[in-house]
């Protein structure tokens, strides 16, 4: 009888067990993880002028103006940050940086820039510019370490809209952040 007890207690806990419930994941979306891939950049420019962010889908450098984002920056010397969102379709694998249009621009400074895509992101300080973008010798820059700032000035008395390409250090974050799931 007893023996007939203990079959019929561990039948029941085994059933129990197997029918317990399995705990269900939630997945709690953040409001404020960008759905897209973005660049901000905190700068100041002396006059109003229109920034923009070229990219390219196809691991090369061939910007075109169809994949071209712009944004404008009031002027003025105070710092601004500049948002720069691709569509969600969008997901690319080089950017180029060009910071004014305006030949009258006096000066341009860069304080910081972020690179994000689904919360997932790396920035670094304008100081640090020439680490994550191309050197260019026909425009005219002055690196601050201690403001953490890069400062694009005039050459020979005209403002020439400085651009950049990207090195090999931005290529790779791209891909980091694009490829890798944010946990």
């Amino acid at each position: 009888m007893r023996n007939k007890f203990l079959i019929v207690l561990f039948a029941v806990s085994s059933v129990l067990v197997s029918c317990k419930k399995e705990k269900e994941e939630t997945v709690v979306e953040d409001k404020n993880v960008k759905k897209f891939f973005s660049v901000e950049v905190e700068a100041a420019a002396s006059k109003a002028d229109n920034f923009a962010v070229y990219f390219s889908e196809d691991n090369t450098v061939d910007f075109k103006g169809a994949n071209a984002v712009w944004s404008g920056i009031k002027g003025g010397n105070a710092f601004e940050t500049l948002n720069f969102a691709l569509s969600e379709e969008k997901i690319p694998t080089h950017i180029r940086l060009d910071f004014g249009m305006k030949t009258d621009q006096d000066s341009v400074v860069v304080k910081n820039i972020k690179v994000g895509y689904y919360g997932n992101d790396y920035q670094f300080k304008g100081s640090d510019f020439f680490q994550y973008f191309i050197e260019d010798k026909q425009f005219n820059t002055k690196i601050d370490a201690a403001k953490g700032t890069i400062t694009f000035l005039k050459k020979d008395g005209a403002y020439k809209t400085p651009y950049y390409y990207p090195t090999q250090a931005t290529i790779d974050n791209i891909k980091k952040i694009t490829t890798t799931t944010k946990k």
